[in-house]
Order: C-alpha cells, then sequence, then structure tokens
C-alpha cells in the first residue's frame, strides 16, 4: 500500500464509525485526504467538483433520504483517489457489501460508508497486487 492512501484509509474508517453508531458523518474529515488527493494524481479534479456540487443541489431538490450529503462528499473524495474504471469498481462493490448487509441485517436504514470504506480497501489491494505483478508479466 502507498504510504498516501493511509491519508485516506484511516478518514474513511472514523466516518464508517460514525455513520454505523450516528447515521451520520462528519465529512470534514475528508478534507485532507481530497486535498492530497487533488495533488497527487493527474486527475480533472474541477470536473469532479462540478459534478459533486450538481449532485449536491439534485439530492437536496429531491429530498432523497437514502443517499445522504455524507454519502456524496465521500463519493466525491474517492473520484479523487480512484481512476474512473476503480470508482465504477468500488462503488459496484459497495452497493453489492450494501445489499448483502441489508439481506443479512433486517434493519430500516443501514448506512451506506462502512460499505464504501471495505469496498475502497479491496480496490486499494487489488490495484496494489496488480501492479506488483505488472513487471513479472511483462518480462521476456
Amino acid at each position: 500500500m502507498h504510504y498516501l492512501e493511509v491519508f485516506i484509509i484511516m478518514p474513511l474508517f472514523i466516518l464508517a464509525k460514525q455513520d454505523w453508531q450516528m447515521k451520520l458523518i462528519d465529512s470534514r474529515w475528508l478534507a485532507c485526504p481530497t486535498f492530497i488527493a487533488c495533488l497527487q494524481h493527474d486527475l480533472p479534479c474541477l470536473t469532479i467538483f462540478v459534478t459533486y456540487i450538481v449532485a449536491l443541489i439534485i439530492n437536496r431538490h429531491l429530498q432523497e433520504k437514502f443517499l445522504g450529503n455524507g454519502d456524496l462528499d465521500l463519493l466525491a473524495a474517492g473520484a479523487c483517489w480512484l481512476t474512473g474504471t476503480d470508482w465504477l469498481l468500488w462503488l459496484t462493490l459497495a452497493c453489492l457489501l450494501q445489499l448483502l448487509l441489508a439481506n443479512y441485517c433486517k434493519a430500516e436504514q443501514l448506512p451506506f460508508v462502512p460499505s464504501l470504506t471495505v469496498s475502497f480497501i479491496f480496490v486499494i489491494v487489488g490495484q496494489n497486487a496488480l501492479a506488483s505483478l505488472q513487471p513479472m508479466m511483462c518480462q521476456p
């Protein structure tokens, strides 16, 4: 694991615990990781920011009760860390995990941030595993 990934994984654990206990997160924990990601990665951060603002406006206008603003904050921060394909994989894994949890736990409302956290770790570990295998696969 790259040392900078600790800056996103540690806040994710804190936010997952907050979301599990209170069904609410303090998105300020994502400020530093998002800033670091924008500096380290060659990503269209302005596009991500504009998309995030539009998603917040739509979420507020429709008064969505299943996807909170904190979930959108986390999805935007993750978009700064991951490539487009990895981001879609992350979201897909999180949704599958959430469906499994919903089937197992019969609660009315389950927090989404813990599923996002676990799936983010799977994607990061998978990225690193593939990156370490790539030099071996390219040898003649």
